[in-house]
């Protein structure tokens, strides 16, 4: 068995101060919320673009939000397979372990992606019409699904090359991909949406096409960070990507298979929960989509703990010191605290400030208003939940995380969101409000499963 000490978070005899334990944490944070927050300034900017061409056009581009991502659960569930496995495997110091990870993780990502998008670009229509897309708008969604099945093939590849470097601890590296594919987003979404000189204007088409293009140009340079870098430890052999290893790839699913399921319930669940909000009416389905573009802003930086927190968590595991990886759970939750309260700030002080960035009609504004004044309540027990499902998944305990899930969408935003929506009729806010309970029941089933402590000796 081949040595691997090329880890950036270095092997510790005694525990580490609180000092050194926020530094670790910041370090590998900071790229992943740059790449996350730059990810929802692409869907916050592009929102803002397409929004002077009409409620209709925002509504299409809300409307494939969550169907496209519905056949990625398995792509979603092998990227945390394989971030689970190369940190392990990287503390256990194992570089054979991390290769065979890295290559059967790419292996099954690149045809996950391939499938997904071709389900997505035959079946995409039908999705949105059994959504309840109205004429008015249809065949913009149906135009923008197909784009968005083809750039998730090219997101599929960088999506698991991003998940590697996590594992690994090498964030910085899967922000610089991201980066570039997202400015290249925001240049030709500009030149092609409005037109400039010689350059026509397409409309929600140019925002298409710019999607596309900046998810090809993010994969290319993802594909050349994997395979040039020269001292990544997950670099796997071309060969070896295209060559199934049943135990390799069984170790994977395994720990996987609880975060498709998790996928898979929540998107299923945020469908029909929108089928809901959509027939509240399109006022309030574009304020919906506007709003929940915010929120996956502000969510962002739990988010990024979380990452740091799956190659903490699954390194410490493997040096077997369990009581330094949980020493690391505590002190994310406090950098998460102290992120919630400056993030709601702006949400409660000036909503309406926040929702004219995107649009002037007033009966948008007013529930996109309501719903931001709601979101500002739900900060804290979403990122809280999000940070340490994280570190649970480090850890290859990916079963409990798909149990709030189950609690939280199938339980208090689908039968709750029925009464509060369809049958009392609060319109936006009950839809909001359900979205509250979700997260704090999500939050108390993470928080009891953190603090049993039987994360702490899962195999993977």
């Amino acid at each position: 068995m081949e040595d691997l000490d090329l880890s950036p978070i270095e092997a510790a005899a005694d525990m580490p101060g609180k000092k050194q334990m926020w530094r670790d944490i910041l370090v590998l944070t900071w790229p992943s919320a740059v790449e996350f927050t730059l990810g929802s300034l692409i869907g916050i900017i592009t929102m803002a673009m397409v929004s002077p061409l009409g409620k209709e056009v925002v509504s299409a581009v809300g409307i494939t939000q969550q169907p496209v991502m519905l056949p990625m659960v398995l792509l979603q569930a092998f990227a945390v397979g394989g971030t689970a496995l190369v940190a392990r495997s990287i503390g256990e110091g194992n570089a054979t372990a991390v290769r065979n990870a890295s290559e059967q993780t790419m292996f099954l990502s690149i045809i996950a992606g391939v499938l997904s998008g071709l389900v997505m670009y035959v079946f995409g229509g039908v999705f949105i019409l059994w959504m309840g897309a109205t004429e008015d708008y249809y065949a913009l969604a149906e135009m923008y699904m197909r784009f968005c099945a083809i750039g998730g093939i090219f997101q599929a590849i960088s999506g698991s090359i991003s998940a590697l470097l996590r594992g690994a601890g090498r964030t910085r590296l899967s922000m610089h991909f991201s980066v570039l594919a997202n400015i290249v987003n925001i240049i030709v979404g500009y030149l092609l949406i409005y037109g400039v000189g010689p350059i026509p204007a397409m409309g929600l088409a140019g925002a298409a096409w710019a999607q596309l293009i900046g998810k090809f140009a993010g994969m290319l340079y993802a594909l050349i960070i994997l395979f040039y870098s020269k001292d990544l430890s997950i670099k796997p052999r071309i060969r070896g990507m295209f060559v199934p290893e049943r135990v390799v790839i069984g170790r994977i699913c395994r720990i996987g298979v609880s975060s498709a399921l998790e996928q898979l319930v929540m998107r299923v669940g945020v469908i029909l929960f929108t089928i809901y909000i959509i027939h509240l009416g399109t006022a309030e389905y574009a304020a919906h989509n506007i709003a929940a573009t915010i929120h996956i802003f502000v969510v962002n930086f739990g988010m990024a703990v979380s990452m740091a927190l799956v190659s903490l968590v699954g390194q410490n595991l493997g040096r077997e010191r369990p009581d330094i990886a949980e020493r690391y759970f505590n002190e994310s939750v406090k950098i998460c605290l102290i992120i919630s309260v400056i993030l709601m700030i702006p949400l409660l002080v000036i909503p309406k400030n926040i929702a004219w960035i995107f649009t002037r009609e007033e009966d948008v504004v007013v529930n996109i208003v309501t719903a931001l004044r709601i979101l500002a309540a739900i900060t804290f027990a979403q990122i809280y939940q999000i940070c340490v499902s994280g570190g649970l998944r480090g850890g290859g305990d990916t079963k409990w995380p798909l149990y709030s899930t189950i609690v939280g969408i199938l339980g208090m935003r689908m039968i709750l969101g029925y009464f509060f929506v369809v049958r009392f009729q609060w319109g936006i806010a009950g839809a909001w409000w359900c979205w509250f309970l979700d997260q704090v029941a999500r939050a108390a089933i993470i928080y009891y499963r953190f603090r049993g402590g039987k994360w702490k000796t899962i195999k993977i």
